[in-house]
């Protein structure tokens, strides 16, 4: 046990004080920190809660009292987004360069293979009863809402989903067959 304190009931007031004293007297401060390094009020504002929660997390007290570390997690935490900031917007140009280069994504054996995917799922629904099959385009392929299927073939919404369920099986069923 903490000398300090006494016992673990006063440790724990102290140390809601001591971040409630933060909520009061840094918040302002780190707020005014980040807006003017960040993108905006919504950026600061979650900014400022995550040096809360660090802060909130830090088992030493007298620490949370040093105004100094306060700003140094802020500013640590404004270098840790700038890196990622950096590497997301460095994937981006990578991925962006290699779309520029006028190389076809789709060569002949990818469209080989679509094509006879294409006409396997074409026979596996062939399979199925006429009423689930066209109830399973209509929802899948169509987008069509189950209420409005459900109208147009006189069923329930409940009919219209048991049909899309049955269908969708039956893929599941036969892909695994064919793998």
């Amino acid at each position: 046990m903490d000398r300090r304190c006494g016992n673990w009931g006063q440790m724990q007031t102290k140390a809601t004080d001591e971040l409630a004293r933060f909520h009061r007297d840094i918040r302002p401060a780190l707020m005014a920190f980040f807006l003017r390094r960040s993108r905006g009020y919504a950026e600061a504002e979650d900014l400022t809660q995550e040096v809360y929660v660090r802060i909130a997390a830090s088992r030493d007290l007298e620490m949370q009292k040093a105004d100094a570390y306060i700003f140094q997690v802020a500013a640590n935490l404004l270098r840790d987004r700038a890196r990622s900031d950096r590497v997301r917007q460095d994937y981006a140009r990578a991925t962006a360069s290699a779309e520029n280069r006028h190389v076809d994504a789709i060569d002949p054996y990818r469209i080989a293979a679509g094509r006879e995917t294409l006409i396997w799922l074409t026979a596996v629904l062939a399979e199925l009863p006429e009423r689930t099959r066209r109830i399973f385009l209509l929802f899948r392929y169509e987008q069509i809402d189950q209420k409005t299927i459900a109208e147009t073939f006189g069923i329930s919404v409940s009919a219209v989903e048991k049909h899309v369920y049955r269908a969708t099986m039956r893929l599941m069923e036969k892909m695994g067959e064919r793998e």
